[in-house]
């Protein structure tokens, strides 16, 4: 445990970079310059914390997790083409899930929550969220049961499934601090790309792939991702320039994202 949170306070001292030091290091790479390449694995190191976050719920180790995800942004490091137009983070989160996941799989280690399982907690916590917002208060098992159309008893397997993790982020920084460790791994960045377009890395099959969605989604998209001039922004930034709720543009990016991840389902194995 101690090793964690030295880690993770160690982590946040390397600053985060902008498009232009990402394009800068890059072609110092490209050179063989080993510290270049230092400076660009150091400065997404909290990239792979927040990506490893995902898999806590799978009772991994988190610095296993930790570890398996660094070898995925060393190669991404290596592999990351700046002349491309996207920034280093959205082409580094594929790598690292990669370097996680198969990782896991070869180990067998993902066998403990059955993968079933693992798309229905995902589901289960977003209908949580919603139902909290539209509610005002905690949703019950039954009205987060019939959202999602299961049986109620199911709602007690979710929990159950969750409950067996061996990570350990609800746990004290220190004794003289009220913090938790998953305090030190929130990240202050940037937004960061979503699992469902982290691996489309050309202008062109972008352009395409806006080509299924609505006026209004592809614009939401648009400035969420900093697709077009490389400038993310926030949920509240968009609703404020479309004069609707942030909710209502996090609800249009959510259906614009599914609609995407149908349309990509087989092409995640092309990279």
């Amino acid at each position: 445990m101690e090793a964690l949170k030295t880690y993770l306070k160690e982590i946040r001292k390397f600053p985060l970079l902008t498009a232009e030091e990402e394009k800068s290091l890059n072609r110092s790479i490209k050179k063989g310059n080993e510290q270049a390449r230092k400076k660009m694995i150091q400065s997404n190191l909290r990239l792979v914390i927040n990506i490893a976050k995902r898999y806590t719920r799978l009772g991994i180790p988190f610095l296993d997790l930790i570890e398996e995800g660094n070898l995925g942004l060393m190669k991404a490091v290596d592999k990351f083409k700046s002349q491309k137009g996207f920034r280093f983070s959205t082409y580094a989160a594929w790598w690292i899930k990669q370097g996680i996941t198969r990782s896991l799989s070869e180990q067998g280690k993902m066998i403990r929550i059955p993968i079933y399982m693992n798309d229905l907690i995902t589901k289960w916590r977003k209908n949580k969220e919603r139902l909290f917002q539209k509610l005002k208060r905690a949703p019950s098992d039954l009205e987060i049961a019939k959202k999602l159309k299961i049986p109620k008893d199911k709602i007690a397997h979710i929990n159950f499934s969750m409950s067996t993790s061996t990570s350990s982020l609800d746990s004290p920084i220190g004794e003289d601090s009220e913090g938790k460790i998953s305090d030190l791994i929130k990240d202050d960045a940037a937004i960061q790309p979503d699992s469902s377009i982290e691996h489309l890395l050309d202008k062109e099959r972008v352009d395409n792939l806006l080509e299924i969605m609505n006026e209004r989604e592809k614009a939401i998209l648009d400035m969420r991702f900093g697709l077009v001039d490389k400038k993310p922004q926030t949920l509240a930034e968009i609703a404020k320039k479309l004069g609707v709720s942030r909710e209502r543009i996090r609800q249009i990016e959510l259906l614009a994202l599914r609609k995407l991840r149908k349309f990509i389902e087989g092409a995640k194995g092309e990279l």
